[in-house]
């Protein structure tokens, strides 16, 4: 039998955008050199990762969640307790990955909250997201131990051993951290749109019901 060789040409066009994506991460704190420009393209890279994860579920999943920020600010809390307790000694990782930390965290309780509000969809979902935002809003008020009550939960990230000098005591060291983030969850949110589970969330978006009908659990 005879070999079969299939040659996939490589894409130019996504090459130059993630290669100058990556260049404009690189290149912006040189650019703006203040603290304050510094500060807000930190803010930016942020902003970029939640916004994206949102555009998920509303651009990819076509569920409008008016709770989106839950799961980010769950997230947030528990990686400024993990700074704590990495400055305590109690918990010893880098604090390069404590972005992780608030990734897994948030991952967790999406999971938990999620498996409540798929169960509908449309206006219901809409509704249920709010009242989840609202549940937890109350709840931060109530469990000041955890959420430090309006005055929220203060760190230090200048905390551990420095890695090849790198304290994060300037701020452009915690823009780039951020930066390298941003990257890679953008270029991870993108790969998972060309998987066949993000594929589906398209089918499920544009009309569920078929969806159902090839075999697939829309929730």
């Amino acid at each position: 039998m005879a070999a079969v060789y299939k040659f996939k040409p490589y894409n130019v066009g996504r090459w130059i955008i993630w290669s100058a994506f990556a260049g404009i991460l690189l290149m912006a704190p040189l650019v703006f050199t203040s603290n304050l420009s510094t500060t807000m393209l930190a803010q930016m890279g942020i902003a970029i990762i939640a916004c994206l994860s949102y555009n998920m579920l509303l651009g990819q999943g076509g569920m409008l969640s008016f709770g989106h920020a839950v799961y980010t600010g769950l997230g947030s809390y528990m990686a400024i307790h993990a700074l704590n307790a990495v400055s305590g000694g109690k918990l010893h990782i880098p604090v390069s990955v404590l972005p992780i930390v608030g990734g897994l965290s948030g991952m967790g309780f999406a999971v938990l909250l999620g498996w409540v509000t798929t169960r509908k969809s449309g206006t219901p979902f809409a509704m249920i997201t709010l009242g989840v935002a609202e549940l937890v809003f109350a709840m931060s008020l109530m469990f000041s131990e955890f959420f430090g009550g309006e005055a929220g939960v203060s760190g230090n990230r200048v905390a551990g051993e420095a890695f090849f000098g790198i304290t994060y005591g300037p701020q452009i060291q915690v823009y780039y951290l951020i930066a390298a983030y941003t990257f890679v969850c953008v270029a991870l949110m993108y790969a998972f749109t060309q998987t066949p589970l993000g594929r589906i969330l398209n089918a499920v978006r544009d009309n569920p019901e078929r969806v159902e009908f090839i075999g697939y659990n829309t929730q």
